[in-house]
């Protein structure tokens, strides 16, 4: 993992710049996470464009995002009449993309050979890591050159949710590689015309992938007043927050979240990522919520190689996947039950229980499954659920952002995972059934 060998760096990405913008970051012992996903993380590009977006409960943008400028309102009616929101990021079903799944290496999500007749509900809260493959196209912008005229070089060039992979042939997997490349192509070029008077300004070309399919594009980098060249792209190589992870197989499988981790940005699409990481966390708040606003948790996350938790090979809109790191298996199996998994025809309305760790330890708490969508077009969302339990309502009002991924419970079976909360009743929200999952 290039970015946590040797050091540790904030949860607090600043991670949107614009592309040839070269950024320093602290390096951090911990990481303070205070909103489950960092807003940050859309740097000011979407505070400047009062973009509105909801989150999962994992608090990671969620695959089927839908983001309405300026109303700073997302969402859709729930099946309780309520504004319906995906406890990570609220989809507008009508005006979103929605992405593929993306596996890594057509990574399974259960281990060939593994049976699924049963797994262990975990329930535990998790940092999750992600690493772009190539970086990322947020936006494009002007910048101002060093004559003072403003330019858009990469407009229509290049769009939200592309993938810069290369410059000049050269390839770039983070936002720091790629503007060296650029402003090394160009410092070459202006080198060997150094004493010619061109009017012609040199173009670099990158590759890029746009919705899994390769692009080319020439673009003419800027030269601003700082002497640096710039593309005017808002790029990003990476992102982080605090989901949940559901279960794990006795070889130590996992699967969490039970929607996918989505790029962020106004596209709507997964995160295209190339690996990932799982790591403990301490919890440190809980912002209750209420009606109109979902509540959230925030904690400390601490990159580092004695936290790391498991590793990441699969982001899917049916949730991430990946492999336990041993130590973790062993502790996690002494303490967790083993519980048969549930059929879609076993699932049934009434009693059932979450499994959490929002108290600071795993905990069983009381719910209702009130409706099944057996043939739900939308898989996450084949079960709504209510809150009965007056402890976890006055912990933290119900369903809260951090919380995707908590495997529910039911006859002595897992049957599914939390998934989405009503934003205008935060007591209830949806899950998505385990054989979807696994």
């Amino acid at each position: 993992m290039r970015k946590f060998f040797g050091k540790f760096v904030s949860v607090t990405l600043a991670a949107v710049v614009i592309a040839m913008f070269a950024l320093s970051s602290d390096d951090k012992w911990c990481s303070r996470v205070d909103k489950a996903f960092d807003e940050s993380a859309l740097g000011s590009f979407l505070n400047e464009s009062k973009a509105g977006y909801g989150r999962y409960a994992t608090g990671l943008p969620g695959q089927a995002a839908s983001v309405l400028a300026d109303s700073g309102e997302n969402g859709e009616n729930g099946g309780n009449g309520g504004t319906e929101q995906d406890i990570g990021q609220t989809a507008d079903t009508a005006s979103t993309h929605r992405a593929t799944d993306r596996d890594y290496e057509e990574t399974d999500k259960i281990s060939d050979g593994i049976s699924v007749e049963g797994v262990y509900a975990c329930g535990r809260l998790t940092g999750i890591y992600e690493q772009t493959e190539g970086v990322l196209v947020v936006n494009t912008t002007e910048v101002t050159d060093e004559d003072g005229k403003k330019v858009n070089p990469a407009d229509k060039k290049v769009q939200c949710g592309d993938y810069i992979l290369s410059v000049n042939g050269r390839t770039v997997a983070d936002k720091e590689e790629l503007s060296e490349a650029v402003n090394d192509i160009m410092k070459e070029y202006d080198e060997r015309h150094e004493d010619e008077s061109n009017e012609d300004k040199s173009t670099v070309n990158i590759k890029f992938l746009r919705g899994g399919e390769k692009m080319s594009a020439d673009i003419t980098p800027v030269r601003m007043d700082d002497g640096r060249y710039y593309m005017g792209i808002w790029v990003k190589d990476d992102l982080a927050g605090i989901g949940t992870i559901t279960y794990y197989t006795k070889d130590g499988r996992f699967g969490a979240l039970g929607h996918g981790i989505g790029d962020g940005t106004q596209s709507g699409n997964l995160l295209y990522a190339n690996s990932g990481d799982l790591y403990s966390m301490k919890l440190t708040k809980i912002k209750k919520g209420k009606s109109g606003a979902p509540g959230e948790i925030g904690g400390v996350v601490y990159f580092g190689k004695k936290s790391h938790i498991g590793t990441l090979d699969c982001n899917s809109n049916l949730g991430i996947y990946g492999q336990l790191d041993s130590d973790e298996l062993s502790e996690y199996a002494a303490e967790d039950t083993y519980y048969p998994v549930a059929g879609k025809d076993e699932i049934h309305t009434g009693h059932a229980q979450m499994i959490s760790e929002i108290s600071g330890k795993l905990e069983k708490y009381n719910l209702e499954i009130t409706n099944i969508d057996k043939k739900a077009t939308d898989t996450n969302k084949g079960m709504e659920l209510k809150v009965t339990d007056d402890r976890l309502i006055e912990l933290s009002g119900g369903i809260v952002q951090g919380t995707s991924g908590s495997p529910i419970i039911q006859d002595g079976k897992i049957i599914g995972a939390v998934t989405h909360v009503f934003v205008d009743d935060p007591t209830g929200g949806y899950g998505i059934c385990i054989d979807e999952m696994l």
